[in-house]
């Protein structure tokens, strides 16, 4: 997988205010652009989404034969197969956005929820008659119940942002600094202030969680390439 620099170099050495010499092993552009990288991936695992662009990337989901599955970020689909069939957008797969309704969807949904626990699922739908969801061949109701094969789910698709969200971007930043400034703290949590004061170093900044907190999906990703 890429790893992607969402910020540069120079957009963290300014948040830093850091005016120490890029010779220094700690702060040399190498170092800090490995703490970008590093940072992108903890907030794409932390939150379960992509935000780097992935074009024409396959991923591969295992359903269990739910009707609703956690998608990782899909932005435009090229194809959805459920169990070899194809699926038709709007007919038998939905794609649902994410609650900032950025443009990206974190979810896709095979098939109405049952409005009754002893009724099939399909008179959940006003238009089940129209569409033949009650047909044993509609790929909707393969596995409905039951468990299913492994990677039963293949969507090929553009993945991700071409534009970066900007709280992205701070959280990218404040996290790279993190990195940046926390060997000093290695070995007691804390860095110490010219003052005779202490900084505690032993959690992510307050920034970085909070952007984790609002921007994760209801489950970690799991598509694999």
């Amino acid at each position: 997988m890429t790893a992607f620099t969402f910020v540069g170099v120079a957009a963290v050495r300014e948040y830093l205010d850091l005016n120490t010499s890029a010779s220094s092993s700690k702060y040399s552009d190498a170092t800090i652009g490995s703490n970008i990288k590093a940072a992108g991936w903890y907030l794409e695992r932390a939150t379960g989404r992509y935000f780097g662009n992935r074009t024409a990337t396959t991923l591969r989901f295992t359903t269990n034969g739910s009707a609703f599955l956690v998608l990782p970020g899909l932005r435009t689909a090229t194809s959805v197969t459920l169990q070899g069939a194809a699926l038709t957008a709007d007919a038998s797969y939905w794609l649902l956005p994410d609650a900032q309704q950025t443009g990206v969807y974190v979810g896709i949904q095979f098939r109405a929820f049952g409005t009754r626990q002893d009724g099939p699922w399909w008179l959940g739908n006003p238009e089940w008659f129209d569409r033949d969801l009650d047909s044993p061949f509609f790929p909707g109701n393969r596995g409905a119940g039951r468990t299913s094969l492994p990677n039963d789910l293949i969507i090929v698709g553009d993945w991700g942002y071409t534009d970066l969200p900007d709280p992205l971007l701070h959280a990218t930043k404040v996290l790279a600094g993190y990195y940046t400034k926390r060997p000093d703290a290695l070995l007691s949590g804390a860095l110490a202030t010219p003052d005779g004061g202490s900084v505690d170093l032993s959690q992510v900044p307050v920034e970085v969680a909070m952007f984790v907190e609002e921007w994760k999906t209801l489950s970690g990703a799991q598509g694999t390439g």
